[in-house]
């Protein structure tokens, strides 16, 4: 408490008058050191000051780094994310571009060189009248010769010529189709009757593929609108072979289907049918 009062009493001025020379001595000696100790004090907590400051310049800093970091690279991921999208949606793009491409030429080169669809009244016309070759003709007289003798009415062979009369169509393609209706296993075969074309011109009768126009030539009951048969001549209208009848093709018939029809009705006259008989 003593030296307390000793540093009090130094420290204050109005003390000094009455101080003793070895008190003021004493005195001067603590002010100075007191100012010492201040001058001390203070540099220490500005040196505590500024560090303490520092530190936390530092650390707002490092936060404000570390926020630009993760913005910066939160930025680059998404327009990394958007660049990687827009890349993938181009190539899928490219992609469907390129398959569309191929579809449209593979369907383009197939329906180049695929052949056309033929409906079932043209291929029936085609098969009628394609041509024959020998070896045909025997595989298809055989069977109509095989037909004929299990008919029961005994077989009876006949020979034809084909001619035409004024400007037809073709006459290979008529000659192929008349000998496969004759023929047929399902035709005059069933009756017995076969039928060969002639070889040496010595013919029962001749099938005559006729203009139209030519038809009354033939006899005064033949009409340019239909077929007719007059002695040993069996005459096929060029018109309805071509196109059937009217009445015929509306009621649900087909061409090639008429075509037997008119060659076994007009040769069934010349084998001695009368129409609307009851056989």
């Amino acid at each position: 408490m003593k030296r307390i009062r000793t540093i009090l009493r130094a420290l204050d001025p109005k003390a000094a008058a009455t101080m003793s020379r070895r008190e003021r001595t004493e005195a001067f000696r603590i002010r100075r050191s007191v100012v010492a100790w201040i001058l001390a004090l203070c540099v220490i907590v500005s040196c505590t000051s500024c560090s303490v400051h520092a530190v936390l310049v530092n650390a707002v800093l490092n936060g404000h780094a570390k926020t630009a970091q993760i913005g910066n690279s939160g930025t680059h991921s998404e327009k990394t994310d958007q660049s990687a999208k827009a890349e993938k949606k181009s190539q899928q793009s490219e992609k469907k571009t390129q398959e569309s491409s191929e579809t449209k030429d593979a369907k383009a080169s197939a329906e180049e060189t695929a052949e056309p669809q033929e409906d079932a009244v043209t291929k029936a016309l085609r098969e009628q009248s394609a041509a024959l070759m020998d070896d045909q003709k025997s595989e298809i007289l055989a069977k109509a010769q095989q037909t004929a003798q299990n008919s029961g009415y005994g077989m009876v062979q006949y020979h034809y010529c084909v001619v035409t009369n004024g400007e037809v169509g073709s006459v290979e393609d008529f000659s192929n189709a008349v000998f496969r209706i004759l023929n047929s296993e399902h035709g005059w075969a069933r009756a017995g009757a076969i039928f060969e074309p002639s070889t040496d011109g010595n013919c029962d009768f001749d099938i005559v593929l006729a203009q139209a126009s030519t038809l009354p030539t033939f006899s005064s009951v033949c009409s340019e609108q239909y077929s007719c048969r007059v002695g040993n001549n069996v005459i096929i209208n060029d018109d309805r072979w071509n196109s059937g009848t009217d009445v015929w093709m509306s009621g649900g018939g087909d061409l090639a289907r008429y075509r037997t029809m008119m060659i076994n009705h007009e040769v069934g006259h010349r084998l001695g049918h009368i129409d609307n008989e009851m056989t």
